[in-house]
């Protein structure tokens, strides 16, 4: 199966027709004495029982139910259905075809991570269908200041971040648990991987390298260790397969950028994990710093911040000069004080805040302190304190420059919805 590519909507409907029940969160707008679909997620997890809600308002109703697939199945055609007491109505026909991406386990998606691999399929809606109204919600349920915020709300468990507008109509979600790698642990001589899966049988287990590769046969879930008399090698991927079908993966070219920390991934002596990220100098996804900056540095390096969220991310090194030599922080202030000054500065600096993790890195005695920056999938300013105006900027190369007009413009139009099941 390809990572990505696209899936017939007919191929959608006659699998969820084959099943005799799916977790279904809707969303839907009062369309007279009707109702319009306005954003639909199934969850095709028969382990995972639901907790139902209902939402009502006059303008707005939200559902959280487990519905027998054939009348999901109907409803992603195209046609109309009552449900929970109120009639539902699709948008107009369905799209002949939806995106289609498969996903490892630990791979951020929308701001999502789950331990296993999924593949997702999404719809996007009709540019003419329907579209809420912002006044106040009070009803059933919780009240909202409008539409967007309570859809935020009820569909991710989050406050509304200005990324509700995405277009997707339906979401379809189907994990993979038939194998996984639920922890892989790297020291200086050895990895050791944690496999596990609810069908292992003939499954494989390799870690590939420029100058080779090694393989482990699964005999079902467990611990598989791999010797590494010289580390681990720069670039190293390891997977878990069946014949030609990967069933879970990691890449290790350097800790990920612009995603979430990969839970799953510990290192039992940070340093190599440090080595890994400089391997390849200043770039676009790295900067570095010798100390907390001050006055024009400090700038700079919001800026660049404000710029990995804008793209796809990367990671603030501070404890590490130009030229790529560990220095570590200076021992005063302390180490917490020290971060908690940065951070204070991206809350004082980034608008709207940005998606990141602060952590220190132990590498040989010497403190190295990481800000991990994730692609946001919209634009974050830089606010000067004196101006107060807002400020875009891109990330080209080891160098970070004012965006364009277009490139903002580009920026504000994409804005994904996070989500989470």
């Amino acid at each position: 199966m390809a990572n990505n590519g696209q899936t017939d909507t007919a191929v959608l409907v006659a699998m969820l027709s084959e099943r005799a029940a799916v977790n279904v969160r809707l969303a839907l707008v009062a369309d007279g004495q009707q109702w319009q679909l306005h954003r639909g997620q199934v969850i095709l997890d028969d382990d995972t029982p639901v907790k139902e809600r209902a939402w009502r308002y006059r303008t707005a109703s939200f559902l959280e139910l487990r519905l027998p697939g054939p009348t999901v199945a109907a409803l992603l055609r195209g046609d109309d259905q009552d449900i929970h007491g109120l009639h539902v109505v699709a948008p107009g026909p369905p799209a002949s075809s939806a995106s289609t991406c498969r996903l490892r386990g630990q791979q951020e998606w929308d701001r999502v991570t789950t331990p296993w691999p999924r593949t997702e399929w999404t719809l996007n809606r009709d540019a003419n269908t329907l579209q809420p109204g912002h006044d106040l919600l009070v009803g059933d349920g919780p009240s909202f200041l409008n539409f967007d915020q309570a859809l935020s709300s009820f569909l991710h468990q989050r406050p509304h971040d200005s990324n509700a507008g995405r277009s997707d109509l339906w979401r379809i979600v189907q994990p993979q648990r038939a194998g996984w790698l639920s922890q892989i642990t790297i020291g200086p001589d050895l990895l050791t991987a944690v496999v596990d899966g609810e069908a292992l049988d003939g499954a494989v287990l390799e870690l590939s390298w420029a100058a080779g590769n090694e393989r482990r046969f699964v005999d079902g879930a467990g611990a598989y260790r791999f010797a590494l008399p010289n580390g681990l090698a720069h670039d190293s991927l390891l997977m878990l397969r069946r014949a030609e079908q990967w069933l879970d993966w990691r890449h290790f070219p350097a800790p990920t950028h612009g995603r979430a920390r990969d839970a799953s991934v510990v290192w039992e002596q940070p340093g190599p994990e440090l080595e890994l990220l400089l391997a390849n100098g200043e770039g676009k996804h790295l900067e570095c710093k010798q100390e907390v900056p001050e006055g024009d540095s400090r700038k700079k390096m919001l800026k660049t911040i404000a710029a990995f969220a804008s793209q796809d991310g990367g990671t603030v090194l501070i404890g590490v000069r130009d030229d790529l030599h560990i220095v570590g922080l200076p021992e005063k202030p302390t180490v917490d004080k020290q971060e908690l000054q940065v951070v204070g500065m991206i809350r004082d600096s980034v608008e709207p805040a940005p998606p990141y993790e602060s952590r220190v890195i132990d590498h040989d005695g010497k403190k190295v302190l990481a800000i991990e920056v994730s692609g946001g999938g919209q634009m974050y300013a830089y606010r000067d304190r004196d101006s107060q105006r807002p400020e875009f900027y891109v990330r080209i190369g080891p160098n970070t420059v004012p965006a364009r007009h277009h490139e903002i413009a580009a920026g504000f139009r994409q804005a994904p919805t996070a989500t989470t099941f």
